[in-house]
Protein backbone atom coordinates (compact mmCIF):
# COMPACT_ATOMS: atom_id res chain seq x y z
CA UNK A 1 0.00 0.00 0.00
CA UNK A 2 2.74 2.18 1.00
CA UNK A 3 4.51 2.00 -2.66
CA UNK A 4 1.14 2.43 -4.18
CA UNK A 5 0.66 5.86 -2.49
CA UNK A 6 4.32 6.79 -2.92
CA UNK A 7 3.77 6.62 -6.94
CA UNK A 8 -0.02 7.70 -7.05
CA UNK A 9 1.81 11.30 -4.93
CA UNK A 10 4.64 11.40 -7.57
CA UNK A 11 1.88 11.04 -10.41
CA UNK A 12 0.19 13.86 -8.74
CA UNK A 13 3.22 16.08 -8.31
CA UNK A 14 4.35 15.53 -12.00
CA UNK A 15 0.75 16.00 -12.94
CA UNK A 16 0.16 19.48 -11.33
CA UNK A 17 3.53 20.45 -12.11
CA UNK A 18 3.00 19.73 -16.04
CA UNK A 19 -0.29 22.05 -15.51
CA UNK A 20 1.12 25.07 -14.24
CA UNK A 21 3.80 24.83 -17.02
CA UNK A 22 1.16 24.40 -19.44
CA UNK A 23 -0.96 27.08 -18.12
CA UNK A 24 2.42 29.58 -18.05
CA UNK A 25 3.02 28.64 -21.89
CA UNK A 26 -1.03 30.00 -22.51
CA UNK A 27 -0.67 33.31 -20.29
CA UNK A 28 2.73 33.60 -21.46
CA UNK A 29 4.17 34.13 -18.40
CA UNK A 30 7.34 31.57 -19.06
CA UNK A 31 10.63 33.39 -16.76
CA UNK A 32 12.76 34.79 -19.88
CA UNK A 33 15.95 36.77 -18.74
CA UNK A 34 15.33 39.13 -21.39
CA UNK A 35 11.86 41.04 -20.64
CA UNK A 36 12.85 44.27 -22.78
CA UNK A 37 16.04 43.31 -25.68
CA UNK A 38 17.91 46.11 -27.37
CA UNK A 39 18.11 46.67 -31.42
CA UNK A 40 19.27 50.20 -31.90
CA UNK A 41 22.35 51.91 -32.07
CA UNK A 42 24.44 49.06 -32.56
CA UNK A 43 26.73 48.41 -30.41
CA UNK A 44 30.25 48.09 -31.25
CA UNK A 45 31.59 44.19 -30.93
CA UNK A 46 34.92 45.58 -29.37
CA UNK A 47 32.55 47.19 -26.72
CA UNK A 48 31.10 43.36 -26.42
CA UNK A 49 33.35 41.53 -23.87
CA UNK A 50 30.94 38.07 -23.90
CA UNK A 51 28.33 36.93 -25.91
CA UNK A 52 25.82 34.07 -24.56
CA UNK A 53 22.85 32.62 -26.38
CA UNK A 54 20.21 30.83 -24.98
CA UNK A 55 17.65 28.47 -26.97
CA UNK A 56 14.25 28.06 -26.60
CA UNK A 57 13.05 25.72 -23.80
CA UNK A 58 11.02 25.44 -21.05
CA UNK A 59 11.73 28.16 -19.25
CA UNK A 60 11.33 30.27 -22.15
CA UNK A 61 10.09 29.87 -25.56
CA UNK A 62 12.36 32.32 -27.38
CA UNK A 63 15.88 32.68 -27.97
CA UNK A 64 17.57 35.08 -25.93
CA UNK A 65 21.15 36.59 -26.65
CA UNK A 66 22.53 38.70 -23.46
CA UNK A 67 25.68 40.53 -24.27
CA UNK A 68 28.50 41.43 -21.17
CA UNK A 69 30.07 44.85 -21.38
CA UNK A 70 32.13 46.82 -19.40
CA UNK A 71 29.48 48.44 -17.78
CA UNK A 72 26.98 45.57 -17.41
CA UNK A 73 24.65 43.26 -19.47
CA UNK A 74 22.38 43.69 -22.22
CA UNK A 75 19.43 41.54 -23.48
CA UNK A 76 20.00 41.67 -27.32
CA UNK A 77 17.15 41.30 -30.12
CA UNK A 78 17.78 37.60 -31.99
CA UNK A 79 16.23 39.28 -34.98
CA UNK A 80 18.03 42.18 -35.85
CA UNK A 81 20.46 42.28 -38.64
CA UNK A 82 23.46 42.84 -36.83
CA UNK A 83 22.95 40.75 -33.63
CA UNK A 84 22.58 38.00 -35.92
CA UNK A 85 25.90 39.04 -37.72
CA UNK A 86 27.59 39.33 -34.16
CA UNK A 87 26.22 35.62 -33.47
CA UNK A 88 27.88 34.12 -36.14
CA UNK A 89 31.10 35.98 -35.55
CA UNK A 90 30.94 34.71 -32.46
CA UNK A 91 30.07 31.03 -32.96
CA UNK A 92 33.32 30.99 -35.30
CA UNK A 93 35.63 32.21 -32.58
CA UNK A 94 34.18 29.71 -30.12
CA UNK A 95 34.33 26.49 -32.92
CA UNK A 96 38.13 27.50 -33.88
CA UNK A 97 39.13 27.57 -29.71
CA UNK A 98 37.51 24.24 -29.03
Amino acid sequence: MKKFTAAAFMFLICTTELLSTTAQIQRGTLRCKCPKTHSKPQIPIKNILSLKVFAPGPQCNKEEIIATLKKGQTCLDPNTAWVISLKEIYNRTDTRSN
